[in-house]
């Protein structure tokens, strides 16, 4: 049986504790040293408090984040299109052919300019609103192929 602890009621109380405290609360859940696992930690604390068990699943990516709390992070914030750099996307709308070229991640050229997002330029081209990808046929396994093969 688990010695009695004062678990913090909230995220809020949680964060003003200092980096000890916050190592001895993830010691309890966990063996492996306590880093960044700030949001691990508060699932922890609130599952506990609310008396409810944790499932086995999330258990899981629990623990794989808390061996490598970087690569999950890049993970969360990775597309499933993987454009690379140079790539050139054409797109005929409206018998009139449109240009894009993928400069990094966030950045696509289109006409000289630069945007965050393909739905950027997509709204600039119809006039609404629309996913841009989508509106690229990104979405769509064929194109996506023959475009990051260009």
């Amino acid at each position: 049986m688990r010695k009695k602890f004062y678990l913090p009621r909230s995220a809020e109380e949680l964060k003003g504790m200092n980096h000890k405290r916050q190592a001895e609360l993830w010691a309890r859940y966990h063996n492996s040293p306590y880093k960044r696992q700030f949001r691990a930690l508060w699932y922890y604390i609130a599952c506990e408090n609310a008396n409810l068990k944790i499932e086995r699943k999330h258990l899981i990516k629990l623990e794989k984040y808390a061996e490598n709390p970087d690569e999950c992070m890049i993970k969360v914030y990775k597309t499933k299109y993987n454009l690379h750099p140079g790539t050139e996307i054409t797109k005929t709308f409206r018998n009139h052919q449109y240009k894009v070229i993928i400069n990094e991640a966030d950045d696509f050229i289109f006409e000289g300019n630069h945007y965050k997002t393909l739905s950027a330029i997509a709204k600039e081209i119809c006039g609404i609103k629309v996913s841009g990808y989508d509106f690229f046929g990104l979405n769509n396994k064929r194109a996506l192929k023959e475009a990051t093969h260009d």
